[in-house]
């Protein structure tokens, strides 16, 4: 028991190098392998950072990942050897980021933090984008309350809880700013 928590405490953070487009696939590997595979035990955590974004296509709104951080992809480990010798097999890994005279250099805690807190807001913020239904530029809305309800726009900035919205107001485009609640998706 005591050499369990020996290693626990031996883990550190590192960066595994990866492909393009292949962070995704290279870090469920490993997450896969640690579960279920050779690298039970040796691999406890394993993120991809992401950031989600949203645009126009077609009239219609499209949500896109991006890879944070393309071709890398965080690690802690206890095992460094025995990772190093699985990840030759790992098709679209290429191996650990080291320094110039080939040492593989961990992460320092403060590096670690700053990740782990980036990652862990980008998934609240993903997922209170879709308790709010976020808007972006240019999508077509209908103005619920308020002096212009009933009344069609366009999102022209989102900023917070609040949205400036264009209407049309006998001819001319008015800008007005309006709170997230004041509005909803245009049905087509």
């Amino acid at each position: 028991m005591e050499k369990l928590k020996e290693n626990k405490l031996e883990s550190s953070w590192y960066i595994l190098r990866a492909s393009g487009n292949k962070e995704r696939s290279v870090g469920e590997k490993l997450r896969k392998e640690s579960e279920v595979g050779d690298l039970m035990g040796k691999l406890d955590r394993v993120i991809v950072p992401v950031e989600t974004s949203f645009y126009m296509k077609n009239g219609k709104k499209v949500k896109r990942e991006k890879v944070k951080f393309p071709g890398y992809i965080f690690l802690k480990t206890n095992s460094v050897a025995e990772l190093k010798y699985f990840i030759r097999g790992v098709n679209g890994a290429s191996g650990f980021l080291t320094n110039r005279g080939g040492d593989i250099l961990a992460l320092s805690q403060t590096e670690v933090d700053r990740m782990i807190d980036d990652h862990e807001s980008s998934k609240e913020s993903s997922s209170m984008e879709s308790d709010i239904n976020k808007y972006i530029f240019g999508e077509e809305i209908i103005i619920l309350e308020g002096p212009f309800s009933s009344m069609n726009g366009k999102v022209e900035c989102v900023n917070g809880d609040k949205v400036k919205v264009s209407i049309s107001i006998f001819g001319r485009v008015t800008n007005v700013e309006l709170g997230i609640l004041q509005i909803d998706r245009k049905e087509k």
